[in-house]
């Protein structure tokens, strides 16, 4: 089974690792196993989803067609309003559309 380490934004709180079935969508697999990740329409459009993959990335099956349009719009989002450091270097996917192949570390985007 794949593993999903999920870094702490918090210094005082600990990364949590969690299995995971392969092929199931991430949001999903941590839902089931009581973290809930932000979230808003879970189709893939609004982006509050959105995560950093950290390590792992290409344990991921690509995006499709509207968990891409949104990750492109996230991104000029933040450049627009001068927060590319958000982004710049940093692969993003959106939780509630990513499905997991292999082990990936992940941290929450704001």
């Amino acid at each position: 089974m794949p593993t999903v380490l999920v870094k702490s934004a918090h210094l005082n709180e600990k990364d949590k690792k969690f299995e995971v079935s392969s092929g199931k969508i991430l949001f999903d697999q941590l839902e089931l196993q009581g973290l809930v990740l932000p979230h808003g329409c879970l189709a893939g459009s609004c982006g509050s989803c959105r995560i950093e993959i950290i390590e792992g990335f290409e344990n991921l099956m690509p995006p499709g067609a509207v968990e891409s349009d949104t990750i492109d719009a996230i991104t000029k989002n933040y450049c627009e309003t001068n927060r590319s450091e958000m982004v710049v270097n940093k692969k993003i996917r959106l939780s509630c559309r990513a499905k997991i192949l292999g082990d990936i570390t992940i941290a929450v985007l704001k």
